[in-house]
């Protein structure tokens, strides 16, 4: 999640984003803007009118918990922050990965991106995941004799939540570092600035093939490793152009992207597509309704990331001290935020107020207190430099 940052001057043309510290405010504060929005998708998950509860298993409902009261608007919130949140983040973990490569060698870099990436990773799955779920269990199976934690770690599955993000990215990372190890001069051929043409046409291509096998919504299981095959290669494939957009300097450029108004118009559009498709309010034949409602996710995904991309580029200059703060953060919130979330959920269950006003006390509660629970973490020197 933390970007590396390049040494030296950006250029004039980028001078008002490029800080003297060599920050990059578009991406960090883009990154941030993201983190915000996963921490909305997850306070909004209890009241969207999909989700279940399975009765025969806590651990297998659609959220860890599922509110009585749904409002259906936040369906389509929910449904179009999945289509591009996590696809763009990898987009922007990949950015500097080349620079920082050459800079630090394989081995360097890759023990690097294992402090920051895999110590996190295994504090939220040994603390962060029992203490987000335990509400799920209290409100599925009050009368269970077996304890919380040895039932949690075992028979229950050993469930992470949003934390899955750090071992893929890991893993992508490791891969990396192994080719550049093998053959370096390979990854030097990708260092060329995509145009829009060629996000849109790897989203399809990366995207595509599998889901016309299996469900993008499949999750798979294996203790504390959480992944979705079907959308692995479209992770993979934004890993990579962010990469291959970090290569060069083109890409900060204000006018960069100079349609980005016209590719999240796109986006939005396909959106609609694909909640019309999901939603069977069309019908056509099995295989044609297949391939149209993949390739509405994968461009909807595309062109919004591209829209978001270009807007933050356009207009994030100048320093704000919340916007700062909450960049610096972004990654401790990140990291801490479903426990807040889950329990604000657990809270409100029993609560008759309006049901978007226990998504907005959820939102607004878990954020504000993931943030200052970050805050307070980043003043322990050892954990600064991890997150």
């Amino acid at each position: 999640m933390q970007n590396e940052y390049l040494p030296g001057s950006a250029g004039k043309a980028a001078s008002d984003q490029v800080n003297l510290q060599g920050r990059d405010l578009a991406v960090d504060y883009l990154r941030a803007f993201l983190i915000v929005l996963v921490v909305c998708m997850h306070a909004a998950l209890a009241y969207t009118t999909f989700s279940a509860v399975d009765e025969t298993h806590w651990v297998k409902s659609s959220a860890p918990i599922v509110d009585s009261q749904r409002c259906f608007l936040l369906d389509p919130l929910v449904l179009y922050f999945d289509t591009f949140l996590m696809s763009l983040l990898f987009l922007i973990s990949g950015l500097f990965v080349l620079r920082s490569l050459e800079r630090r060698g394989g081995k360097d870099y890759f023990l690097a991106r294992l402090k920051r990436l895999g110590v996190p990773f295994v504090f939220v799955v040994l603390v962060v995941a029992p203490l987000a779920f335990y509400p799920s269990y209290l409100s599925a199976a009050p009368e269970m004799d077996t304890p919380f934690l040895f039932s949690f770690f075992t028979s229950d599955g050993w469930p992470t939540g949003p934390p899955w993000f750090l071992w893929v990215l890991l893993l992508f990372n490791g891969i990396i570092a192994f080719v550049h190890w093998l053959a370096p001069n390979l990854l030097r051929r990708i260092s060329k600035l995509p145009s829009a043409f060629i996000v849109f046409m790897v989203s399809i291509l990366s995207f595509l093939p599998l889901s016309l096998i299996a469900s993008h919504f499949w999750w798979l299981s294996l203790g504390p490793i959480d992944m979705q095959p079907v959308r692995l290669g479209l992770y993979f494939a934004y890993f990579l152009l962010g990469m291959a957009i970090g290569a060069g300097q083109g890409w900060r450029r204000r006018d960069w992207l100079i349609n980005w108004r016209l590719w999240l118009v796109v986006g939005v559009l396909s959106f609609g597509v694909y909640l019309l498709l999901l939603n069977e309010a069309v019908q056509l034949p099995a295989i044609v309704m297949a391939l149209i409602f993949s390739t509405a996710f994968a461009v909807s995904c595309a062109g919004t990331s591209l829209g978001l991309l270009g807007a933050f580029r356009r207009y994030a200059g100048g320093n704000h001290a919340v916007f700062d703060s909450l960049s610096e953060n972004s990654y401790g919130i990140y990291i801490i935020h479903y426990a807040f979330v889950i329990w604000f959920q657990f809270f409100l269950l029993g609560v008759s107020w309006p049901v978007l006003f226990k998504f907005c006390v959820t939102f607004v509660g878990s954020l504000s207190l993931s943030w200052g629970a970050s805050i307070a973490l980043r003043k322990i020197p050892g954990i600064r430099q991890i997150i």
